[in-house]
């Protein structure tokens, strides 16, 4: 976007998930805007009047669709308040098996245009291009397994569960929390619940 669309006047716009983004992701988007010189256009913007790990203990896991809370409570609200109405994104088809129809350019809440340059492109185009312009990769990745921008997230993957849950802070924090959700009037929240519980009982043997 910054090689071929005139962009003086368009901020970047990341959102931290209040108390369940890693700060380690967040740094990494202030290198890489430092990097490619928009550093002084990036906004870091998050609820401040919610703290994720309360909200699960309140609602339950986040799932899809409907109850997708984590999206529209500390998403969308943010970029309401500070996204202009043309927008872009990294999003992909491959992303999710929600993300598989999105199109090159979409309209959100009929009143957002939002623009998906690499709603096409696979995973290996995406690395050619990070190297392309030199960007690292998100260190993220290779300790937990994914991005850290949501450290608990019901559909990470069973590696990432397990990575996540390593880790001396954000492990006994997730687990903690996950005891107290009532899960029991939704078979898709208990199952998700149980598929990081287990997780745990690997924990002595992964710290070996």
């Amino acid at each position: 976007m910054l090689d071929h669309i005139e962009n003086d006047d368009w901020n970047i716009l990341y959102i931290e998930v209040t108390g369940n983004t890693h700060p380690l992701c967040t740094q990494y988007v202030k290198d890489v805007c430092k990097k490619l010189g928009v550093a002084d256009r990036l906004i870091i913007a998050r609820r401040e009047d919610l703290d994720f790990f309360e909200c699960v203990e309140k609602w339950g896991l986040p799932i899809l669709g409907k109850h997708r809370w984590c999206l529209w409570q500390f998403k969308a609200k943010v970029i309401e308040k500070h996204a202009h109405p043309v927008q872009v994104t990294g999003i992909t088809q491959n992303d999710s098996f929600r993300r598989k129809n999105i199109k090159p350019i979409d309209v959100f809440w009929k009143k957002h245009i939002v623009v998906n340059p690499l709603y096409n492109y696979t995973k290996q185009k995406i690395l050619e291009l990070i190297k392309e312009h030199r960007v690292e990769i998100n260190p993220c990745y290779r300790v937990y397994g994914h991005s850290c921008n949501c450290m608990l997230c019901p559909y990470h993957s069973k590696d990432a569960i397990r990575l996540t849950l390593r880790d001396p802070v954000w492990g006994p924090k997730i687990i903690n929390t996950l005891m107290k959700v009532r899960a029991k009037g939704s078979p898709i929240m208990r199952k998700l619940k149980e598929k990081w519980l287990r997780e745990k009982d690997q924990l002595p043997l992964l710290r070996r």
